[in-house]
C-alpha cells in the first residue's frame, strides 16, 4: 500500500499492510528508504502495489480517485471525505474497479453492534430518534448518517438551524437539562430524528410503537428493562500501537480484496464503501443548503 496525504500508517500496519511509500508532488519529502511517487501513472506501474490510502479531505487528491480506480489499486479512505457528490459519483463510475473501503467508523463499534441485533426485536423501524450530546464536525456528522440511515433507511429531507425545526428542543433526560436541537432528518420509512450537540455524552433514544431503546457508549437499554450486553465485532483487536482498532478492521477488511477477492460483506459490521459516502455526502450537501435557505431540503 502507498500512502497518499495525510494518512497515519499505524493503523495500516496493524492491519497487515506493508508501506511501500507516498504518493506526493514535492520533490524534498524525506522518506527515507521509502520510495516517493509522484503520479497515479507512476503507481499503475508499479507491478507489486496493491492499494493506496489516500486524504480524501485533501481535495487535489480526492479527484485523483477516478484514476486510481481506473489502475486497478484498491482504495482505502481513511475518513469519511471527500464528501463532494460530484467527485464521488465520478469515482463510483469506473467500471470493474477493484474494491474501496471508507472509514466510516461508528458502525464498528461495541454499542452500535448492539443496536443493530437489537433492532429486530422491536419488530419494525423506529418512529422517532433523538440524539443528545453529539460531537460536532464533519466527520461525526457523515457517522451519524451512516448510523442513521442503517436504523432508519434512506433520509428523504434534512432540515438545519436556523430553519425551523420539528421540534426546538429535548426535554431533558436524567441530571441533564433540556438540549437545542440543531438538525433533523426525515426518513422514507417515517421516522424523525433530532439532532442536539448539546449533552455531557452521546445518548441516542429509538422510539418504537411499543418499545423505547437507549443507547450511547455508555450502554445499551431497553426502557425499563435490563442492560444489553455490548457486542465486539470478530476483527476487532483493540491496540494501542495501532490506533483506532475500527479502522485496523476496515483496513484489515480490504486486504481481502487482494488479488481480485471480495471485501466481506455478509456479517455486520462490514466496511463502508464508495456507495455509503455518497449517501452521507448528498445528506450532508442537503443540510448545509438547509441552514443557507432556512427551508426544509429534499435528499437529492
Amino acid at each position: 500500500m502507498v500512502l497518499a496525504g495525510d494518512v497515519d500508517p499505524a493503523p495500516l500496519r496493524a492491519a497487515g499492510w506493508q508501506l511501500r511509500g507516498s504518493l506526493s508532488g514535492l520533490p524534498y519529502v524525506d522518506l527515507r528508504d521509502a520510495a516517493t511517487y509522484t503520479s497515479a501513472a507512476e503507481l499503475a506501474a508499479d507491478p507489486d502495489l496493491d492499494a493506496v490510502a489516500v486524504d480524501g479531505a485533501d481535495r487535489e487528491l480526492a479527484t485523483l480517485l477516478p484514476e486510481l480506480r481506473s489502475a486497478g489499486l484498491l482504495l482505502l479512505l481513511p475518513t469519511a471525505a471527500p464528501l463532494e457528490p460530484d467527485l464521488l459519483r465520478a469515482a463510483r463510475a469506473v467500471d470493474g474497479a477493484p474494491d474501496a473501503c471508507v472509514g466510516l467508523l461508528e458502525r464498528w463499534r461495541p454499542w452500535a453492534l448492539s443496536v443493530a441485533a437489537a433492532l429486530p426485536l422491536a419488530g419494525s423501524p423506529p418512529v422517532q430518534v433523538t440524539v443528545r450530546g453529539w460531537p460536532r464536525g464533519l466527520q461525526a456528522a457523515a457517522e451519524l448518517v451512516d448510523l442513521v440511515s442503517s436504523w432508519c433507511g434512506e433520509v428523504a429531507a434534512v432540515v438545519a438551524s436556523p430553519a425551523v425545526l420539528p421540534a426546538a428542543e429535548l426535554p431533558p433526560m436524567g441530571a441533564e437539562g433540556p438540549a437545542a436541537v440543531s438538525w433533523a432528518l426525515l426518513t422514507a420509512s417515517g421516522a424523525t430524528v433530532l439532532v442536539s450537540h448539546d449533552g455531557s455524552h452521546p445518548v441516542a433514544r429509538l422510539s418504537f410503537p411499543t418499545a423505547r431503546l437507549t443507547a450511547g457508549p455508555g450502554g445499551v437499554r431497553w426502557e425499563g428493562g435490563a442492560e444489553l450486553p455490548l457486542l465486539a465485532p470478530a476483527a476487532w483487536v483493540p491496540s494501542a500501537g495501532g490506533g483506532d482498532p475500527a479502522l485496523v478492521a476496515t483496513a484489515a477488511a480490504l486486504v481481502r480484496g487482494v488479488g481480485g477477492g471480495d471485501v466481506p460483506a455478509v456479517d455486520w459490521p462490514w466496511p463502508a464503501d464508495l456507495s455509503d459516502l455518497l449517501v452521507t455526502a448528498r445528506v450532508l450537501e442537503a443540510l448545509r443548503t438547509s441552514a443557507r435557505t432556512e427551508t426544509l431540503v429534499t435528499v437529492a
